[in-house]
């Protein structure tokens, strides 16, 4: 199935627009392909552990809103450039209570998309500081 880059845009935002009280789990189970690569962090999640990860920040931000502030495709690649903000008062996340904390991350996510799905993952953001904020430190 081919498709054009409008398509690979709109399939990509529809991932991440399910980050705003939408069904996280169908979202990647739709828009996630199973033999995902994700290169976030050096590689070190799959898919598996992005899922859980990004299912315990919804829970332990469960105001958290995500917004598109651009993006761009080329053929298969979507460049979205986009930020999460939210307020800790849920669970644990990561070993860090609930601290009543705002917080905020900002990312630009390189997305390959192919038949329909993310095929390969990759965002480049400040994760330590984002963790800094629900700690205080």
């Amino acid at each position: 199935m081919s498709s054009t880059t409008e398509d690979n845009k709109t399939l990509v935002r529809k991932f991440y627009e399910a980050y705003n009280g939408g069904d996280l789990q169908s979202a990647f189970d739709t828009y996630i392909s199973q033999d995902l690569v994700n290169h976030t962090n050096g590689g070190a999640m799959d898919r598996q552990l992005w899922m859980q990860s990004d299912l315990a920040a919804k829970v332990a931000m469960p105001d958290q809103t995500m917004t598109i502030l651009g993006q761009a495709a080329d053929g298969d690649k979507v460049f979205t450039h986009w930020v999460l903000v939210g307020t800790h008062t849920g669970s644990d996340f990561f070993g860090v209570p609930a601290s009543g904390r705002a917080t905020r991350l900002e990312a630009v996510a390189v997305d390959v998309v192919r038949d329909g799905k993310i095929v390969e993952h990759n965002a480049v953001g400040d994760f330590s500081a984002f963790m800094a904020q629900l700690t205080g430190e």
